[in-house]
């Protein structure tokens, strides 16, 4: 049974957790067939960098270069100044010279690191960095945590989302997508895995009744083109939004994502062990 006290939500110690590291089918409540065309990335034909070879928890600057690729022009122009004629040798560039700096969240932390990766809110300082040094001419990326805010409900949240992404679709950009793996332990809830994705293809408009929307999207763990869906959750599950200084678990704050091609961390899921899979930030212009 999911009861929990305030005793033992208080007693979970919290820090600011790493993507791609340890710490089916989609369903679409709505036919598609009312949606408008659907926005796709403005290079849909480039070449997604392809992280197995290279880094095992090298999601977050992976991403980057991957939303630099399927950019418009405009940000395709940020590929060109990063070093290195391979995948390798620019991943090995970006995390060298922008992620070998002390974290502003983490304390005694660089921003990224091969045993545990990197979080959002370093990844958007590091992709500014970038941008900055390298004199580009280009908008500052913001991190952006999709959580329930006070008097909202999930419904609101799945419409002003879309809107987000599809947003930064239209100026150029494709959303880096942070998703979260939160399981219960016991009596207690906590994040096991951390990944990011660029978002490839949304649907331009919901219907007034959707409760989710599927999507396509670029996974950097293989450097293929997936498809998944965002949803309202049906059942309950805590989860925190690590991107605020005072941190507390709270139940069902924010969208679940069904992504059946992607094993986001399954494996460290206990077969007795309830979990949920959320949309947890987003980085975009």
């Amino acid at each position: 049974m999911l009861r929990f006290s305030i005793i033992f939500l208080l007693l979970v110690i919290v820090t600011i957790s790493n993507s791609c590291s340890n710490t089916q089918k989609p369903v679409i409540s709505n036919s598609s067939s009312n949606a408008q065309r659907p926005v796709t990335a403005p290079t849909p034909e480039a070449r997604a960098l392809n992280q197995i070879s290279i880094q095992r928890y090298g999601c977050g600057p992976a991403s980057l270069i991957n939303a630099y690729r399927f950019g418009s022009a405009k940000w395709n122009t940020a590929t060109h100044k990063i070093d290195g004629d391979t995948d390798k040798e620019q991943f090995d560039f970006i995390v060298k010279y922008y992620g070998k700096i002390f974290s502003k969240y983490a304390n005694h932390s660089m921003r990224w690191d091969a045993r545990s990766g990197i979080n959002g809110l370093d990844l958007a300082d590091l992709a500014n960095d970038f941008q900055t040094r390298r004199k580009l001419t280009l908008p500052e990326l913001k991190h952006t945590a999709h959580f329930i805010k006070s008097k909202e409900g999930h419904k609101a949240l799945l419409t002003a989302t879309h809107q987000h992404l599809t947003k930064s679709l239209h100026s150029g950009f494709p959303p880096i997508i942070s998703i979260k793996r939160f399981a219960q332990q016991g009596s207690l809830w906590r994040q096991v895995h951390g990944h990011f994705v660029v978002l490839y293809e949304i649907p331009s408009s919901l219907p007034p009744e959707a409760t989710s929307f599927e999507m396509k999207y670029i996974d950097s763990s293989g450097g293929k083109i997936k498809t998944g869906t965002i949803k309202i959750p049906e059942k309950v599950f805590f989860a925190i939004n690590n991107a605020k200084k005072k941190t507390l678990f709270r139940k069902y704050p924010t969208l679940i994502v069904d992504f059946p091609q992607s094993p986001l961390g399954r494996h460290l899921v206990k077969k007795n062990e309830r979990s949920a899979t959320i949309l947890a930030a987003s980085i975009t212009p």
